[in-house]
């Protein structure tokens, strides 16, 4: 079988332009390189037995993600309470309005339940998981109405919160779009789904992401209604004696 020479240089040119898995990954963290964010959020828990639980909170980011501090304002028994991560959420702090304490995370308290939602420390912080799992691209396919890559993770030992996860990433834009994450059974755990995304003032951002158990049967909707790239903010905000503020 003879192959013209124009189809051998449509396949080398499209391999040439493959991306690999951790430029994938790099392009993906790249959407987070703001100097600075403030954003307005409301956090919504559905609970298995029909109940809701509503919460409003501020955020504030600097360096990307590597500091983010988060404010809850709403309801009134939380207003103050706060969550302070460093080093893209290696460190962890939570400071309760209630007892006027500050206490530091543990490395295996990352796994329980920030403001009883269903989405853990450790899913909250932005740390670069390639640290803690191995990782590989799976394949591509269609997340939601998005053409994404696929790429697994699977834990190096049985300190992380999970024992793998999958996470699809838009093509044309590289923000995660979705994911899925098992237990240390290898049991489906959680479900991610990332929407209305849109590029708001330069930077590709979205208004909502959903976290939902599947073992629980319960749901978490962090809406965000307001959101501002690259402005003024005091670094001390980033500080563990800011917290008692």
């Amino acid at each position: 079988m003879r192959i013209s020479v124009s189809i051998l240089f449509v396949f080398f040119a499209c391999s040439s332009f493959a991306l690999t898995v951790d430029e994938i990954l790099d392009k993906s963290e790249a959407n987070d390189n703001f100097k600075t964010s403030y954003s307005v959020n409301t956090e919504e828990v559905y609970k298995s037995d029909g109940s809701v639980k509503i919460s409003k909170m501020e955020g504030y980011s600097a360096n990307g993600n590597e500091k983010t501090l988060m404010i809850y304002t709403e309801p009134k028994r939380i207003s103050g309470m706060k969550i302070l991560m460093l080093n893209d959420g290696d460190d962890i702090w939570f400071y309760s309005n209630r007892t006027n304490r500050v206490r530091k995370i543990a490395s295996h308290q990352k796994k329980q339940s920030a403001n009883g939602s269903d989405f853990s420390y450790d899913d909250m912080s932005m740390s670069d998981n390639r640290k803690d799992y191995n990782y590989s691209l799976s394949g591509e396919e269609v997340f939601g109405d998005a053409e994404c890559y696929k790429i697994m993770f699977s834990a190096k030992n049985g300190d992380n919160s999970y024992s793998k996860f999958y996470i699809w990433i838009d093509k044309a834009n590289f923000l995660a779009r979705g994911g899925e994450f098992y237990d240390d059974e290898n049991n489906l755990w959680k479900k991610l789904s990332v929407r209305g995304i849109e590029k708001k003032d330069g930077y590709w951002t979205a208004s909502e992401v959903e976290m939902r158990d599947v073992q629980k049967d319960s749901r978490t909707v962090i809406r965000t209604e307001e959101i501002k790239f690259d402005i003024e903010l005091d670094e001390d905000m980033f500080t563990e004696r800011y917290l008692k503020r």
